[in-house]
């Protein structure tokens, strides 16, 4: 029923490594006004407003704080001066880091690989890791998948994580940056664990990306669990992808997240209804309908498409793990949500994934079977297959 074809030709080996470099901001939750740098290597410190090159080793400290709008920055106490951007930059090739302490507000030290730009927006520091794209998926992965996984999961993890960031790399170019840290994009904190697997299943897939049969990167959604079966694209978001299709999903039952209960007041449901959406709570098979709705399979609308309540917003209004929900009346003036699966249920169910690997199925069998009629190619090639 599904395809993943696999369009990887021999002389891709061949082919030059062909780097990426991306710009993450970092920090965006956070309003930073100090800040202080140290290195594991030696860098360069260049602005385009002044033109000495100072050097800055691992036995330097570094302090950034905003000044007028603008970055002043200090080397080991002195005070070099204020300019619009900062740029820390490698010496040479090797693979280098640096970290971030947060001075105001205070916060604990992150590390990231290559290098950081820094800017002033809006009286705050505006920090920007430029980074490979290799090195930014594997802080993805230990930000969003965390240890104790097999290796291949963190393929599966790789490959979507690599195709959504090249699929939204202009998401926030508008601000400087193409990605941001934060949920928004993809949880990245930057150099973590440095864990063997991870690594190991980042450099094995490297280049290795998801594509539609226009040669388009896909819409790599992936959310917790599925429930048992997850969502059609247009239920949730607005526009229909043949890729992201519907399907039973028997891996995703059973795990951490399959099924959850919340109680809500019967009085404050019905209210909601009728103020958001002109409910007829004085009708009595209406209000029968609100109260004792059944999903065996999932819907997109509450009771049904003549009243048009989509579950996605009642799943934000009330904070629910998901819309694969069933409300049973309890007869004392609640309501019981009864419900499977955590996450809009989009693409990939990550507890699944990881069921089908424990069950000897492998990374391909996995993408294989949550998106529809994909084709696995190497990035290199993209320009080629478009041109063809």
């Amino acid at each position: 029923m599904f395809r993943l074809t696999i369009y990887i030709i021999s002389f891709c080996s061949f082919l030059p490594i062909f780097s990426m470099n991306l710009k993450i901001g970092l920090l965006r939750n956070v309003n930073t006004k100090s800040v202080d740098i140290f290195t594991e290597n030696s860098y360069q410190i260049k602005s385009s407003n002044f033109d000495k090159i100072h050097e800055f080793s691992k036995n330097d400290k570094l302090r950034f704080h905003v000044h007028e709008n603008k970055v002043s920055f200090k080397l080991n106490n002195v005070t070099i001066g204020t300019f619009d951007t900062i740029y820390l930059k490698k010496l040479n090739n090797d693979t280098t880091s640096f970290s971030i302490v947060g001075i105001k507000p205070s916060f604990n030290k992150r590390s990231y690989y290559d290098e950081l730009i820094v800017f002033s927006s809006k009286g705050e520091l505006t920090l920007v890791n430029k980074v490979d794209l290799e090195f930014y998926l594997i802080g993805v992965l230990e930000s969003e998948v965390g240890l104790n996984q097999t290796k291949d999961f963190y393929k599966v993890h790789s490959i979507i994580s690599r195709t959504y960031a090249l699929k939204n790399q202009y998401k926030f170019i508008h601000e400087g940056f193409h990605l941001t840290d934060l949920v928004n994009c993809q949880v990245y904190k930057g150099k973590m664990y440095n864990h063997k697997n991870i690594i190991e299943a980042v450099k094995e897939t490297r280049n290795l990306i998801l594509v539609d049969e226009n040669m388009d990167y896909i819409t790599a959604a992936y959310f917790s669990n599925s429930g048992g079966q997850t969502n059609n694209v247009e239920d949730v978001w607005i526009k229909a992808l043949p890729y992201l299709r519907s399907i039973h999903d028997p891996y995703s039952m059973d795990g951490q997240n399959y099924v959850w209960e919340k109680k809500i007041n019967k009085k404050n449901w019905l209210n909601y209804l009728q103020r958001n959406y002109n409910f007829p709570t004085d009708n009595y098979v209406a209000v029968n309908s609100a109260c004792n709705f059944k999903q065996e399979i999932r819907h997109k609308y509450l009771i049904d498409w003549v009243y048009k309540i989509p579950l996605t917003q009642i799943r934000k209004d009330w904070k629910l793990k998901s819309t694969y929900f069933s409300i049973y009346d309890n007869g004392d003036g609640f309501l019981t949500f009864k419900g499977k699966g955590f996450g809009h249920g989009v693409g990939l169910s990550q507890e699944g994934a990881m069921k089908m690997i424990d069950l000897g199925y492998d990374f391909l069998d996995v993408l294989r079977f949550y998106y529809t009629d994909v084709h696995l190619i190497d990035r290199r090639m993209r320009d080629f297959y478009l041109i063809d």
